[in-house]
């Protein structure tokens, strides 16, 4: 019986089974927040996860297979940031309402490992941009809004996966990421009614801050 298994495996191991050609995926998972968020002069330097502990990104990929082995792509990611209430202590209040959200936009490249068995482990790196938002939404006394928003480099995105072929040109595997980034500015903008203010700063103080993130990817080989 495991000779049954284990001929097929030694055979689809055997053959390049990615052709150079374009590819396009997408990933789903969790992201757990750590670091900083920088400050502007005079200001406070908060962890991240003081206002958002994670979050559920969703995740698209899309480039070109140079060889069976190597990729060059772009990424796009936008999650839906879970704000943490308990450091936000307005956020519990009935009439206010506070939603987190983050995106990423990059380029990566990809090394995919020889295939074991049925499995074909891979590593990747990429390195792009980012933009944080925080909105708080008040409806006690008029309905105002707060949006803050966190921008900057994401300086090194490092992942790691395995793909399963589910079909001849569909995988199917976990990932794992943790990517470094810098905020450099940030943007608030207050609304109420017709009027709103919006007050743009650098970040005087730059810190460093991290997203670990893990979960499913599916993508559509060439």
């Amino acid at each position: 019986m495991a000779a049954a298994l284990l001929v097929p495996a030694a055979a689809m191991a055997a053959g390049d089974l990615a052709r150079p050609g374009f590819e396009i995926g997408a990933r789903l998972g969790y992201g757990f927040s750590a670091g900083h968020l920088g400050a502007p002069q005079n200001g406070t330097d908060n962890d991240l996860g003081d206002f958002v502990s994670g979050q559920w990104p969703l995740w698209l990929d899309l480039g070109y297979r140079l060889t069976g082995a190597f990729y060059l792509g772009a990424y796009f990611q936008y999650g839906f940031g879970t704000v943490n209430d308990d450091q936000q202590n307005g956020c519990r209040n009935a009439n206010v309402d506070c939603s987190a959200s983050d995106a990423r936009l990059g380029l990566m490249g990809r090394y995919q490992f020889a295939q074991v068995w049925l499995i074909r482990p891979w590593v990747g790196f990429g390195a792009g941009y980012e933009w944080g938002t925080f909105s708080v939404h008040q409806s006690a006394f008029g309905n105002t809004n707060t949006d803050s928003t966190w921008s900057g480099f994401e300086l090194a995105n490092f992942q790691a996966g395995a793909d399963f072929h589910v079909a001849s040109k569909i995988v199917l595997g976990p990932f794992i990421s943790v990517s470094l980034g810098e905020f450099r500015r940030t943007s608030t903008t207050t609304s109420n009614g017709n009027m709103s203010t919006t007050n743009d700063q650098d970040l005087a103080k730059r810190s460093l801050h991290e997203w670990i993130m893990f979960g499913a990817r599916i993508a559509f080989m060439p």
